[in-house]
């Protein structure tokens, strides 16, 4: 073991304990990973700004059951836009990270049904998580997501991972045996990274005197040094492939009284430690960027939560970021005392 000029001698392994055994517990301890992570992501910058990501390692949350403080890994942030000059809503991208290892694989038992993701990721630090928008052409208003009205619903990246709504992880069972424990990968992966978005996206909502916005992209990813296997099933059979990314989905259901707001559908993108880079710089980044470019189009509407485009009844719902403008003062007032919300109908794929 190597030692500093200043150490004293004193500080040294005591007896029983060999330097291959403290060697052993680090390696299975998962800090190896936690740092392995943190390199990739320090290495990466954002094309438009070449803004390096800013990190921080063993972020603290307030679980929402316990109202205890934990903490998930990483939490990792980069700015998407300049400062000359100062847009009104800046957009960042946010990543919350849990890193996990195990000799065993996770098991991800796949969906054929691609859902159509209208608010993933979350839209944390502006006023509402919707846009207000009206028409000309008729009395009624629509409420869309901010992911939706920016048109970002449709996004490839949206679609691009296999689906699946049931993760589990091997476990031994007995000699040589292994069965599935999806607790264990709930409680330890899916859970932790859902409440620390929850905590997130409530710490970072402004003031209501706000005027400046920030427009953080958050994305929760689980990083795993594991195998990842995907599940399918072909006229009975199961089929095993090996996918390097996964996005899972979660749904919860919560007490409201608007029937809109009492269930949300939580998404978690889970990637294999030496796919990361890729999902980086190939899927996520340029995703982000993209919603940077729109987010800075539309700062008056994102920071208002209100829009206007023409022709919504005779058009539809279809395409409207390149339409959508702000409301003026006077037409917000007039319309309001007379608006109805509807709620646009899912697209097809």
């Amino acid at each position: 073991m190597e030692k500093r000029p200043n150490n004293p001698g004193t500080n040294q392994l005591g007896p029983g304990v060999t330097e291959e055994q403290v060697l052993n517990a680090v390696d299975t301890s998962g800090y190896p990973l936690q740092i392995h992570v943190t390199e990739i992501f320090r290495s990466k910058r954002s094309s438009s700004q070449n803004e390096p990501f800013q990190i921080s390692e063993e972020w603290c949350f307030v679980d929402r059951d316990t109202n205890n403080l934990r903490n998930i890994d990483l939490l990792v942030t980069t700015r998407l836009h300049g400062w000359e000059p100062q847009p009104r809503v800046r957009p960042q991208l946010t990543v919350l990270v849990e890193c996990k290892q195990s000799q065993l694989p996770y098991i991800f038992f796949e969906t054929q049904n691609k859902v159509r993701l209208v608010d993933f990721p979350v839209i944390a630090g502006l006023h509402r998580d919707k846009i207000t928008i009206t028409t000309d052409d008729d009395r009624s208003s629509w409420r869309y997501t901010v992911i939706h009205a920016l048109d970002l619903d449709d996004d490839h990246f949206q679609s691009d991972p296999p689906f699946c709504y049931n993760l589990s992880k091997c476990v031994r069972k007995g000699q040589g045996a292994l069965e599935l424990s999806g607790t264990d990968a709930y409680n330890s992966v899916v859970l932790p990274l859902v409440k620390a978005l929850q905590h997130f996206k409530q710490v970072r909502t402004p003031p209501n005197t706000a005027y400046y916005f920030d427009a953080h992209l958050a994305v929760i990813l689980a990083v795993l040094d594991a195998p990842m296997v995907g599940v399918t099933i072909d006229s009975g059979r199961a089929i095993l492939t090996a996918s390097p990314w996964m996005r899972v989905l979660r749904h919860e259901h919560f007490d409201s009284r608007e029937r809109v707001e009492s269930e949300k559908l939580w998404v978690l993108d889970v990637v294999h430690k030496d796919f990361l880079a890729d999902y980086i710089n190939v899927h996520l980044l340029p995703f982000a960027e993209r919603f940077a470019e729109r987010v800075l189009r539309h700062p008056v509407e994102l920071a208002t939560s209100e829009a206007f485009v023409s022709r919504m009844g005779a058009q539809g719902w279809h395409t409207i970021e390149n339409r959508m403008t702000a409301v003026k003062p006077k037409a917000r007032v007039d319309r309001a005392k007379s608006i109805r919300i509807r709620t646009p109908p899912s697209r097809k794929r």
